[in-house]
């Protein structure tokens, strides 16, 4: 518990300090009379808001621990949880976003103080690690579709960040956290500072932190074990070539032979090789396999020799940052106000993991019969080939080399200036400009130089003439780990180098008030326009570019850009008041009109309506227009080689031309089995053919042909805060709102697990004659001489539409305990959100049947980080707060889901994931009107993920895999 006596220093510290500083009183926020809530650009006293919108405290935030604010948003019903923390991607590590309603993060806009943020990627999504968790003073969400106020990428709703910068004074504040078991500690320090200047007319607040988050592999918990296994052996395999088979007779007289194996080696199985040379077979029936359990490899419940995966993921990612905000605000006249503002933030993050699932299994991964490394048994076998001198067709791991290790290193910078005031009437504008950079350099260790690797594997005595002892490509024992072959791993690895960025310059100005009086009171507008560009270039290391690494992921420079010119409007207008049923009833309308230089012109528009029926209920709801421009990266991205899951044989999924898969098994063996035929599947080993991973080598790139993508979003919802002066009634208020929200040429992508379930006809309709000529087999090429995928294609495109309903409900209360008869000991308070998701439908392509997946884990084809749609979520939380002290237990329930690969099949029998619920308490003691200790416990039962597939944890976002964990912290104000 060394940060326990780490944070117990700051604290000292901080009281000691207390003594001798001049005290100051951070400032309370000053009464603006108006106030504009998420979702509208109209102030007004008394808002309510008339789209569904969710408000986070500081507090909430607090209580939540040593967590991103990803983390947090995570955990309410309203969003989609991202694998954000924890990641198998080096693309993605240390980075947040946010997902309203499961939509993807390019479909929900965050907004900082109702302006919008730096991206951190060509996709346009914001980083929240960008902006220091210290410096939020709460957060607004609101849930459907608000781009005619706001623009593009609205579609699910927007996340405003709301800043903390009207205070005077020096606050210090200290947290720490690590896990039960003593590992991921995570250190949060920031010191914020502001007051007045120049007699009043100037307010500057300056804010520093820094965040460290150590990393916590998959390894170190149990659930993690001998799951997500590799296809590919650390130390490769031989592929059998199905013209140039070996024969049965030669593979008997090795297995059966010599090793005593009761069973017989299939002709085209692959074949790896023991440390003490002897030789096994890597799929069923598996023979003569001597390494020990993780040693590297384990054997898994579809019978295969593999990599364990999973145990090398990051359960949660390191990440260390600095940031540093400022901004300041100045008076230069009555009605003008001057304001600046910077927001700088580094960060960087490692990504390593051992046994890299990254092979190289093209034609130029060959090793010649002459090579010295080549078992004497595998020298038998070989001989028995038709072509005996044919080079080995070997399929090898980079691991076997060394570790893939990622270096990346953001540097993102926000700089905005504005003018504010007021004008006629009660009329206020705000003029700034924005311009943003985010800068992103990347090292990457672990490639190996293709030419160097021939060269090794070709030499008659083995390499020993190029490195100390040469190289043997069977041993699956990276070089790095013996000193004795430093030579030989320095001659193979590289280190590649690349640079992207990604610029925005935003400039937008707004005015709103009350334009004239009706019998119901004020008409009031805000109208604006803006002009905002997006810039993006990518910079691949020519090793790539050239092919001349492995692994293969070939790519090259690329770069973008688009600007948009906009102009909104939006009224507010009184309907009636004072009437029965109708105390007051007000009408909001919205229109924006955006000219892409990438789509052209676009429209968008909103109407919604604000009921008061009686006093204590109140109706809201609405219509919205909403588009999504396609972004740099869905337009402009480079063929880029990558590694998608389909999942195992042994799980139902996989390659269904494995001549065990469910499908060649089935009541349709027959015409599966001359679908593969057809595809490739060479006629020699279609009866033979093993799939012995999860995942084949896929191609994704950008697409300049897209357009836009539209939705409609409809609202309806009551609200009810009781009126009753009654004690125990007083504190009570509740919502319920519906929402359907419809998503037309939905950019994305047809993934490679999608492809697979389509061609094969899993669902019953997709590919009804089985013909090798429907689109998503088109998709798959496989190699002529194995039957294995050689490539399949994650085109980008708009494909056909998204639907997803729900209903969301809320209850809020608070008693004072001396109400309830047990003493003047504080404020109880409860707090209820139910989330019920009722449908959420994929249409793959246009005219196609939508598909409902609500209720099923796997499906990745809304966003690759997205894999749960659980149909009810619950949130809840009591708080005592006693004046001092203040205690908080908070509850999460995610319902049972389905395996989404069962939905459209008869009888499916997937296994898919139980139901699971968390708990966290959370503590805090003010110690004086200065001084303010905190505590919690996350997961406070320790609460494991629910086993899906095997024993693999099923979506480490929305599911705790970290386990118990404590944190501590401590608040300090001079």
């Amino acid at each position: 518990m060394k940060g326990i006596y780490w944070l117990a220093t700051c604290s000292a510290v901080a009281l000691l300090s207390a003594t001798a500083a001049a005290a100051q009183e951070a400032a309370q926020p000053a009464d603006v009379g108006e106030v504009v809530v998420t979702g509208s650009r109209i102030a007004r006293k008394d808002y309510a808001a008339d789209s569904p919108v969710v408000t986070l405290s500081e507090q909430a935030l607090e209580i939540s621990g040593p967590a991103s604010v990803e983390q947090t948003l995570n955990q309410l019903p309203q969003f989609g949880a991202l694998q954000g923390t924890t990641t198998a991607s080096p693309a993605k590590q240390g980075r947040s976003s946010a997902n309203l309603r499961g939509l993807g993060p390019t479909r929900t806009l965050v907004l900082m103080d109702g302006r919008r943020m730096q991206p951190s990627d060509a996709q346009g999504t914001i980083d929240l690690n960008t902006i220091a968790s210290s410096l939020i003073g709460g957060v607004e969400i609101i849930t459907g579709g608000a781009s005619a106020v706001y623009g593009s990428d609205a579609i699910a709703g927007v996340v405003n960040l709301k800043l903390k910068t009207d205070f005077e004074g020096l606050v210090l504040d200290a947290q720490y956290g690590e896990s039960h078991r003593a590992d991921g500690d995570t250190y949060d320090l920031s010191a914020a500072f502001g007051g007045d200047f120049d007699d009043g007319r100037g307010h500057a607040v300056v804010s520093l932190s820094y965040f460290n988050r150590e990393e916590i592999y998959g390894r170190s918990r149990d659930f993690f074990a001998a799951t997500g296994i590799a296809g590919q052996l650390r130390g490769g395999v031989v592929q059998a070539e199905a013209s140039n088979l070996p024969s049965q007779a030669a593979l008997n007289s090795v297995f059966v032979g010599r090793y005593g194996s009761t069973t017989s080696p299939l002709r085209n199985q692959a074949i790896g090789v023991n440390r003490d040379n002897t030789l096994f077979t890597s799929t069923a029936p598996i023979l003569n396999l001597r390494y020990e359990d993780h040693d590297p490899y384990i054997v898994d419940q579809g019978q295969r020799v593999g990599f364990p995966l999973a145990e090398t993921y990051f359960l949660q990612s390191p990440l260390e940052r600095y940031s540093v905000f400022g901004r300041a605000d100045y008076e230069i006249s009555d009605s003008i106000t001057a304001y600046a503002q910077v927001n700088l933030t580094d960060y960087k993050s490692q990504w390593t993991r051992n046994g890299d699932t990254a092979t190289s299994a093209t034609a130029t991964a060959f090793i010649p019969i002459t090579n010295p490394f080549i078992p004497a048994d595998l020298r038998t076998i070989l001989a028995s080939r038709p072509n005996p001198n044919a080079p080995i067709n070997f399929a090898f791991n980079t691991g076997g080399v060394g570790p893939r290790v990622n270096y990346q290193s953001y540097d993102v910078r926000q700089y905005m200036l504005g003018l504010k005031g007021e004008a006629w009437g009660d009329w206020t504008w705000d003029l700034y400009a924005t311009y943003g950079k985010t800068k992103l350099d990347e090292i990457q260790d672990g490639y190996i130089d293709r030419a160097a690797w021939s060269t090794l594997v070709n030499a008659a005595d083995g390499g020993r003439s190029v490195c100390e002892g040469g190289y043997n490509p069977f041993n699956p024992d990276p070089l790095i780990l013996n000193p004795a072959k430093r030579g030989c791993y320095d001659y193979l690895n590289r280190t590649l180098k690349e640079n992207t960025s990604f610029e925005q310059q935003v400039v937008e100005g707004t005015a709103q008030g009350a334009l004239f009086t009706l019998p119901a009171g004020d008409v009031r507008a805000a109208i604006g326009g803006s002009y905002r560009r997006n810039a993006y270039r990518f910079l691949p290391d020519t090793a790539r570019t050239f092919r001349t690494v492995y692994p293969d992921q070939s790519t090259g420079p690329t770069g973008g850009s688009l600007d948009v010119y906009e102009a909104f409007a939006e009224l507010l207008i009184p309907v009636v008041r004072d009437l029965p049923f109708a105390k007051e009833v007000n009408l909001d309308v919205a229109y924006r009109f955006s000219d892409y230089s990438t789509v052209g012109g676009v429209h968008t528009y909103k109407g919604s309506v604000d009921w008061n029926i009686v006093g204590a209920l109140r109706f809201r709801g609405g219509y919205q227009r909403a588009i999504r421009a396609p972004n740099l990266a869905e337009l402009y991205a480079p063929p880029e080689r990558s590694l998608p899951q389909i999942g195992s044989v042994a799980g139902g999924a996989g390659d269904f031309c494995d001549a065990n898969s469910r499908l060649r098994t089935g009541a349709n063996a027959a015409q599966v089995r001359a679908l593969c035929l057809a595809q490739g599947v060479p006629a020699t080993v279609i009866d033979l053919f093993r799939f012995s991973g999860s995942a084949v080598p896929a191609v994704t790139a950008g697409n300049t042909d897209l357009k836009e993508e539209t939705a409609d979003t409809y609202t309806a919802g009551l609200v009810w805060r009781s009126r009753s002066d009654h004690p125990l009634l007083s504190g009570l208020s509740a919502s319920v709102d519906y929402y359907d929200i419809s998503v037309k040429d939905a950019i994305g992508q047809i993934t490679t697990a999608l492809s697979f379930q389509r061609c094969f006809n899993a669902d019953g309709r997709s590919n009804p004659t089985y013909a090798a000529s429907n689109y998503f087999c088109s998709l798959i090429t496989r190699n002529a001489t194995t039957g294995a995928v050689e490539q399949a294609l994650q085109p980008t495109l708009n494909l056909g539409a998204y639907k997803t309903s729900g209903v969301d409900v809320q209850v809020d209360y608070r008693v004072a305990l001396e109400d309830l008869g047990l003493g003047d000991r504080g404020d109880l308070s409860a707090n209820l959100v139910v989330s019920h998701l009722r449908s959420f439908k994929i249409q793959n392509l246009e005219g196609q049947p939508f598909v409902d997946y609500a209720g099923t884990i796997g499906n990745t084809q809304v966003d690759p980080n997205t894999v749960s749609f659980p149909e009810w979520k619950v949130f809840a939380s009591l708080t005592w707060d006693g004046g001092p002290f203040a205690a908080t237990l908070r509850a999460r329930f995610y319902d049972k889901m389905e395996n989404y690969q069962n939905v459209g099949v008869a009888n499916g029998t997937l296994p898919g994931v139980k139901s699971r619920q968390y708990f966290d308490l959370a503590g805090r003691y003010e110690f004086d009107d200065k001084t303010e200790f905190r505590a919690g416990v996350l997961n406070l039962f320790d609460t494991v993920p629910p086993a899906y597939v095997q024993g693999a944890v099923p979506d480490p976002a929305l599911y705790d895999v970290l386990g118990r964990r404590y944190y501590v912290g401590v608040n300090k104000r001079f």
